[in-house]
């Protein structure tokens, strides 16, 4: 066996040999990018077909949907009560990301897909699970020459805000084959949904991670994108918020300098400011958000999420 996998070998070697030095130089080596994963579930009506890349989902939890099949046309989805529309990259299939409200309640909740595919309308049922985010409870005490900012008011309008810069993402996918990633390779600390008291009397909801990061430590985008905002807010502090497409934002908090413009297009990992302690923060370190169709969303969900680009 020896001998002849020996004699298969020279005559590879051989025939390479043959090839022009000039025609070598040509080949050009491409590099596969992450194939797709399988689903892990997958549904067939009338020739189309609906893939779910999630089994469960928790609460603040984020999936992603596939919906493959000839002549299909503007598909859509219900799910929590609210309708959303796919959409598709160059050639590919549709796909949609499966949001879940961190304040929905646990329990199984129908999903229902719809297609038009000509004169024929194609559909698709499926009870989806919803997990308890297991949320914890912290509290905190607030500098005396900031405790102004656990004011309820304060905050309803910085949410106001930002329902308006999130508010006009772009029908396509801005991010590239690498997804996205973490902006600092720093421990995580507190963790996104927490249950929060402030000054031992006002309650709030943690909508992101916090990571650790001296004063003036680089962050970076998470993934492609063109900056939406890039100003200050008064409990978030010094912020960049980016687009990514299709209604995905990502919020970087507390900086104390900002590298970025609104309207700037930015790469995936590229420095937009540099960690601080401004706005309704205790120390430096980095806070960062994910703003799905104006629900917040663990964003370690996206970290892990395999994305179509």
């Amino acid at each position: 066996m020896l001998r002849t996998a020996r004699l298969i070998l020279a005559c590879l070697m051989f025939t390479l040999s043959l090839i022009p030095a000039r025609a070598q130089d040509s080949i050009d080596i491409v590099l596969q990018l992450a194939p797709r994963p399988m689903p892990t579930a997958v549904m067939v009506e009338s020739g189309t077909r609906l893939e779910l890349y999630f089994s469960s989902l928790k609460q603040g939890g984020l999936g992603l949907l596939r919906l493959a099949g000839d002549g299909i046309e503007v598909p859509s989805l219900d799910f929590l009560g609210r309708e959303r529309r796919f959409f598709q990259v160059e050639d590919d299939a549709w796909y949609a990301l499966l949001i879940v409200d961190m304040n929905a309640s646990p329990g199984l909740r129908q999903l229902t897909v719809r297609a038009d595919r000509g004169l024929e309308e194609i559909g698709f049922r499926r009870d989806i699970r919803v997990d308890s985010g297991r949320f914890i409870l912290q509290e905190f005490d607030l500098p005396a020459d900031r405790a102004y900012l656990v004011d309820r008011a304060i905050e309803a309008a910085e949410f106001a805000r930002l329902d308006e810069i999130t508010s006009e993402s772009g029908p396509e996918p801005l991010w590239d084959a690498g997804g996205f990633g973490l902006p600092l390779e720093s421990e995580t600390t507190s963790p996104f949904g927490a249950f929060r008291v402030l000054n031992d009397g006002v309650e709030t909801r943690h909508t992101g991670w916090d990571q650790r990061a001296p004063n003036a430590t680089p962050v970076h985008a998470m993934a492609s994108g063109r900056v939406a905002f890039a100003a200050p807010l008064e409990i978030r502090g010094d912020s960049v918020v980016i687009d990514h497409g299709v209604g995905v934002y990502t919020l970087y908090a507390h900086l104390s300098e900002t590298n970025v413009t609104q309207g700037q297009a930015v790469d995936a990992g590229q420095i937009i400011g540099l960690s601080g302690n401004s706005g309704r923060s205790s120390g430096p370190h980095l806070h960062w958000e994910l703003i799905v169709e104006g629900h917040w969303l663990n964003g370690l969900d996206i970290v892990a999420l395999w994305l179509p680009s």
